[in-house]
């Protein structure tokens, strides 16, 4: 009777009694509900192990023949078993056998959310199992299935008859057109429990025609996030490996762990394996990737270049970390290869940078408080002879900001200690220790003064290498400073209303004063050696790197912020300012590039006036010759998604540690139609006159695939990697994977 109690049939039009003759319209109802109890009595009868379920429905006219134990509903029957619904213009019930027909608009909601469409379908084991004639399915992601005809066995497993199978929408102007791509199979098999689709003798088409046959082939459902097995390939011909295929094979290890193993094969280096491990954990995860292979290698020494063969080459990273609690976490990211021009050479797999970096860590957090433990080493993949590269360990670090006090002022703490080790130079072990105070002021007025002084102490062992081969610049020695320093920063904004649009004007003035020298020759300068005055340092107080120089003396700093703001995206802001140094320091003029007294104009000009346009300009002019550029950098992007222009300018003047730079480099990228876009790079050395690569992608996306064509030419060159060009065709297909080919 509970399932009595929860049905909720629509009004019937007709009530047909056991003998077919018209019931009177004030027994509709009653019969009705009275056929429906006797069904889901019967239904209820025959559970096993209380697996089955009553069943609930509604229709427009009911009739039942007690004789054949059959029960016919008609027009807008819907049925509910479970969390199966069943709808259809006409069912029939055979109690007998447990057997459910429907015919007419037949429509069968999963649990799952796929949707199957029929002409007729005979249903049996609560609509788990049954036989469907002209079977359409939607599933949960918009993908379709269609079929002649199709059994259901163990309410998972969907077996079809000259299926077809698509991701692809159905052009609502001419649905008898083709979509742009599907499986069409003798057997197609969905096994909902395994989340696998099967295909047996499959053909796919594209655009109608047929252009690949497999004798089976199989995927997971659009259900499934991971599963193992192969991802789709890569193939390429030409370049520095004179072609390749790549087979990655992808395993699902736990819920919280997986693998990616592929081998690939080149025609000039032969075999090259790579693979991935990942993991999360509860408070963390790790990444581990590499590759290997035994190939061929060019090596310049002395301006002769000669070829290795059979090298063992490579490349490994390492990445992960892990919160002990809410304070604590600790770290690694490593990067490693076995020669210089593997990544290039090989490029498979990231590029990386120049210079590659180890990093182990441990750091904690607390409100006004940090500490940490680091150690790094550093791999040089730059061309050209060049020193070892130091390895630091440890770097231990402590920074601490006490709570305001009744000034509203706060002692500030900085500490470190770094233990630095070269093979070919000093191995130095340095102690700082800068102790400091800053309050700020706020007039009535509207200035706003800070002020902060600090003494550091820096204490250093200096051991000299005793290779005679090596310069000896400093000697092996313990040495030290003292460095007081006070300063004083100056700032007055002045904010008014026009309209729409807030306008800025804030004068800045910083005096900043310390001893003049401490830099003693005998501390080596590791971390100090490039200086480049720009808009972002010229208000520091110290404006050198690291911290083995320090910028002593007397300095005054000055500029001005603008800025105007509109009340929707628009916005246009500047700041221009200069330095001036009281007294002259030869030592950091001649090691650091540090100017004698005034410095370099700076500044930089941001302007947005939309969403469809961005320009930043960052810029340092010469002190005594205005129109002169010591740099510039100009970063842009204009134009809306349909039509789009981005680039970069940058110009470095020459110096006493580096040559003339100047490149440009500019993008486009329209989008042609809803489907169709393009995109066009290029990328120049100015200074050198010379093109350093060139780029052009074409792409189709819709809803179900993804086809790139992307031409490049590039003119690097350093020992066993050539210029090359290449050309690349990539399809995705929408819950296949992707086939990527490369030429060049």
């Amino acid at each position: 009777m509970d399932a009595c109690r929860r049905l909720q049939p629509c009004r019937p039009r007709h009530a047909v009694s056991p003998g077919g003759r018209l019931m009177r319209p004030s027994l509709r109802a009653a019969a009705v509900f009275l056929v429906v109890c006797l069904w889901a009595a019967a239904a209820s009868a025959q559970k096993v192990g209380g697996t089955d379920q009553p069943i609930l429905f509604t229709a427009d006219e009911v009739s039942q023949d007690r004789d054949l134990g059959t029960i016919l509903a008609r027009g807008n029957v819907e049925i509910t078993q479970g969390d199966r619904i069943l709808m259809a213009d006409t069912v029939s019930y055979n109690q007998r056998t447990e057997t459910v027909s429907a015919s007419g608009n037949v429509r069968l909601l999963e649990p799952s959310g796929d949707v199957l469409f029929a002409e007729f379908a005979e249903l049996t084991d609560e609509l788990k199992n049954g036989v469907i004639k002209q079977l359409r399915v939607l599933l949960v992601d918009d993908s379709r299935f269609a079929a002649n005809e199709a059994r259901r066995n163990d309410g998972n497993l969907t077996v079809m008859k000259r299926g077809v199978y698509s991701p692809c929408a159905i052009c609502k102007e001419d649905p008898e057109r083709p979509p742009v791509w599907q499986l069409k199979a003798e057997t197609i098999e969905h096994d909902q429990e395994a989340k696998e689709i099967r295909y047996r003798n499959a053909f796919m088409e594209m655009f109608g025609l047929p252009v690949a046959y497999v004798p089976y082939f199989s995927h997971p459902d659009p259900s499934v996030k991971r599963k193992t097995g192969l991802l789709a390939p890569d193939f390429g011909t030409g370049g520095n490996l004179g072609g390749h295929i790549r087979l990655p094979y992808y395993i699902v290890l736990g819920k919280d762990k997986d693998a990616t193993v592929s081998p690939i094969y080149t025609v000039d280096e032969g075999l090259v394996m790579s693979g991935e491990y990942r993991q999360r954990f509860d408070k963390g995860e790790m990444m581990l990737r590499g590759s290997i292979t035994e190939a061929d290698r060019d090596v310049t020494e002395n301006g002769v270049t000669e070829t290795r063969e059979d090298q063992i080459r490579g490349h490994f990273h390492a990445k992960g970390d892990y919160h002990f609690d809410d304070t604590w976490r600790a770290g690694v990211d490593s990067r490693r290869v076995t020669d210089r021009t593997y990544l290039k050479k090989f490029n498979f797999f990231e590029q990386g940078e120049d210079v590659l970096n180890t990093n182990l860590f441990v750091e904690g957090f607390r409100p006004g408080t940090y500490g940490a433990a680091n150690i790094y080493s550093f791999q040089d993949l730059r061309p050209g002879s060049r020193p070892d590269q130091p390895l630091i360990a440890p770097l231990l670090q402590y920074s601490h900001m006490s709570k305001a006090d009744s000034f509203g002022g706060r002692m500030l703490v900085d500490s470190d200690f770094r233990y630095l080790i070269r093979a070919d130079g000093p191995t130095t072990q340095r102690v700082t220790f800068r102790p400091g105070y800053e309050v700020s002021k706020y007039s009535d007025t509207g200035l706003v003064s800070t002020f902060r002084t600090s003494v550091q102490a820096d204490v250093y062992n200096v051991d000299q290498t005793a290779n005679p081969a090596v310069s000896q610049d400093v000697n092996s020695t313990v040495t030290g400073r003292l460095l007081p320093r006070a300063t004083v920063d100056v700032r007055y904004p002045l904010v008014r209303s026009s309209g729409a649009v807030r306008q800025l004007i804030e004068p800045i003035a910083m005096l900043t004063a310390a001893p003049n020298g401490q830099n003693p020759k005998n501390i080596p300068d590791e971390d100090s050696a490039v200086f480049e005055a720009d808009d972002t340092n010229l208000l520091s107080e110290d404006r050198l790197p690291g911290g083995d120089r320090v910028e002593s003396g007397q300095r005054v700093a000055y500029g001005v912020r603008l800025g105007a703001y509109g009340s929707g995206d628009g916005r246009t802001t500047a700041f221009i300012g200069q330095s001036y140094r009281l007294s002259e320091d030869d030592d950091l003029n001649r090691e650091n590039a540090i100017e004698e007294h005034f410095s370099d104009i700076v500044g930089r000009i941001e302007v947005r006036p939309s969403r469809y346009a961005d320009i930043r300009y960052r810029f340092a002019f010469a002190s005594d010759k205005v129109f002169e550029p010591r740099r510039n950098d100009v970063t842009f992007n204009v134009g809306p998604a349909a039509y789009r222009l981005s680039g970069s300018y940058s110009f470095v003047s020459a110096s006493t540690q580096f040559p003339e730079r100047e490149e440009l480099g500019l993008a486009f990228t329209t989008q042609i139609t809803d489907h169709w876009s393009l995109q066009l790079t290029t990328q120049h050395d100015l200074a050198a006159g010379r093109a350093l690569r060139y780029s052009g992608l074409v792409r189709y996306q819709d809803e179900c695939i993804i086809v790139d064509i992307l031409g490049a030419r590039s003119f690097f060159q350093d020992e066993d990697v050539e210029p090359s060009s290449s050309v690349l065709f990539r399809i995705k297909f929408k819950n296949l994977g992707e086939v990527q080919t490369t030429t060049g």
